[in-house]
């Protein structure tokens, strides 16, 4: 009988500690003494980042502020490493999983900022130069508090210390995606074929949930749009899908579909019109976004920088709609600004948008996205994710591409 796939198993705690190592020699040739990362789970999905890669650890336990007393930066995970000394982990939780998490100490406490100073003083950082990495993922108390402990430690702020080091994926983070980007496959296949008249948005969504709760993933989101108002990107909140309208024949629908399986993402975008008849302009705005995306696929080879990838989807453009520019055919191009980004562990480097200079390498992960819309007819959505390789791009996404002729 075949074993479940275990997505905890495949990456070895040596890996772990190469990272770690990794981590301190960053900082060492930075000229630092030390490196502090802070990051946050507790169903912030993408605020777990680096704490997980360095270690292991997430944790599940939801914020709670700091003024109602009952601890200080709940939901933050905390790693303090000296460039020669243990790896020091400040957990929320007195639950955090032994069997996975590697660090040479875990300090598990309702208080993370005092554990953390504390943790300075006794791993000889306090008042010394520390890498500070994660200052976007804290909430605004839990830094006021960590700049109160730390005291005079000069906190020298490094936010992409870690993700540079997880940029490029390993054989064993490798076989995860793959498996997740098999999972979120499965989870569009389900929205899009409950895309069916009579039906809502939620109901679409509920048809992911399906495949994505028994296959051990986190559904992150949907985020959809249909109908009259399509032309958005999305339009209802709080859920991000319309739980009362249902789809009528002729509505055009789109959704980006995201997720995590062992922590690593899948991030797909597909379009349908509702009864599968779309009209000349629907037609025509789905066709675009498939052969835009497809196109700057085919066309990625490690060297080219994000700017560069950006630019092939800009002589796509241009060739196939002369005189008209990216900002007067997808909407809100201004406020994206992007036709793709990394992904992994958290959205990331290479944001393939003008002027990024992130050179593509083998293994990297990436999602490459368009949107393309005009009011009164409705946006068609679009996305793949693939690993750069080392000769091109191996696109992950196994559900079709169309569900229209």
């Amino acid at each position: 009988m075949n074993q479940p796939f275990d997505p905890w198993s495949k990456i070895s705690p040596d890996e772990y500690r190469a990272r770690q190592d990794r981590a301190r020699q960053s900082a060492r040739e930075a000229g630092l003494d030390g490196v502090l990362v802070y990051s946050r789970g507790g169903a912030f999905l993408d605020m777990h980042a680096d704490v997980l890669y360095l270690t292991n650890h997430y944790s599940q336990l939801p914020y709670v502020a700091d003024h109602f007393g009952v601890g200080s930066a709940i939901s933050h995970a905390a790693v303090i490493m000296p460039v020669e000394g243990p790896t020091v982990l400040i957990v929320d939780v007195p639950w955090w999983r032994r069997d996975l998490v590697v660090a040479d100490e875990v300090r598990d406490t309702s208080f993370v900022t005092e554990a953390v100073g504390q943790a300075l003083r006794d791993t000889g950082l306090l008042g010394k130069r520390v890498a500070f990495v994660g200052a976007g993922f804290m909430t605004a108390s839990a830094y006021l508090g960590l700049v109160e402990v730390a005291g005079d430690t000069s906190l020298v702020r490094m936010d992409d210390l870690v993700e540079k080091l997880r940029v490029i994926t390993s054989p064993a983070e490798r076989e995860i995606i793959r498996q997740a980007a098999t999972i979120g496959s499965q989870a569009i296949e389900g929205i899009m074929g409950a895309a069916v008249e009579g039906n809502t948005e939620a109901d679409a969504v509920g048809a992911a949930l399906d495949v994505t709760i028994p296959a051990g993933a986190v559904f992150y989101d949907a985020a959809c749009n249909s109908g009259p108002l399509a032309h958005h990107y999305a339009w209802s909140r709080l859920p991000s899908y319309d739980v009362q309208r249902p789809f009528k024949n002729g509505d055009i629908f789109h959704v980006d579909c995201y997720g995590v399986f062992g922590g690593y993402q899948w991030d797909f975008g597909r379009t349908r019109v509702i009864g599968d008849q779309p009209t000349g302009p629907q037609q025509a705005l789905m066709d675009a976004a498939v052969e835009i995306v497809g196109h700057v696929c085919d066309s990625i080879r490690p060297g080219m920088t994000g700017g560069d990838v950006f630019a092939v989807a800009e002589r796509w453009l241009a060739e196939s709609s002369p005189g008209q520019t990216l900002s007067e055919q997808v909407p809100n191009f201004e406020h994206l600004g992007h036709v793709g980004h990394g992904i992994g562990l958290s959205w990331s480097v290479p944001w393939l948008m003008p002027d990024d200079q992130t050179m593509l390498e083998p293994g990297m992960y990436v999602a490459v996205e368009m949107m393309f819309g005009k009011e009164g007819v409705g946006a068609a959505l679009h996305e793949e994710n693939g690993l750069v390789t080392e000769d091109g791009f191996e696109v992950l996404t196994t559900t079709r591409q169309r569900w229209h002729s």
